[in-house]
């Protein structure tokens, strides 16, 4: 089975936070595997049935990385149903199969995010950059809103400024780093 790591962005909203972006690392294959891929790219929210065809994919024969990355879907669908623990659960189970899954740690840092548990939202997104991401602007974007909520607007505008020179001209972080106001202390 040839299968493909691919990568998507979907925008969710977070109370009174901005917009926030995140990386989903969805897999392609045969049979289940690929129904579930399918299910997370093309937006399903979480049905029944997209979530059992990613049950029936973890039943079957994959190679550690698909497994892995099928976790990482089902994770997608469970959030976007709002099951944040089930999907951390699998974002947990992706890491643990492959600890260098970069996008996974970006996934788990915005269940973190929408659980409130600032700190640890960081650290996951800090491992996805770590790791050198290859979603490193959502990455970026994803940190300066936890550092926001958090009250680090330093280092929160310097993400959202960083991940808009990796992506110039990205609607979400230039609506969120307008929000700042850069002022020269003298000195």
């Amino acid at each position: 089975m040839k299968t493909y790591l691919l990568a998507a962005t979907l925008t969710l909203t977070a109370g009174l936070v901005p917009s926030l972006a995140f990386s989903q690392t969805i897999v392609m294959g045969d049979g289940s595997a690929q129904a579930c891929y399918q299910s997370a790219k093309m937006g399903d929210q979480g049905s029944n049935h997209a979530i059992r065809t990613c049950d029936d994919a973890l039943r079957d024969a994959l190679t550690q990385r698909d497994e892995a990355a099928t976790h990482v879907n089902r994770g997608v669908l469970l959030m976007r149903r709002g099951d944040t623990d089930a999907a951390l659960e699998d974002y947990t189970v992706a890491i643990k199969m492959r600890p260098k899954l970069a996008e996974a740690y970006i996934n788990q840092g915005v269940a973190f995010f929408y659980q409130s548990r600032d700190e640890d939202a960081l650290r996951a997104y800090d491992q996805a950059i770590a790791l050198k991401t290859d979603r490193m602007p959502e990455a970026l974007y994803n940190r300066a809103l936890a550092h926001e909520r958090m009250g680090n607007a330093k280092a929160a505008y310097y993400d959202l400024k960083a991940a808009l020179e990796l992506q110039p001209g990205w609607e979400q972080a230039e609506d969120a780093i307008s929000r700042f106001t850069v002022t020269r202390r003298n000195s």
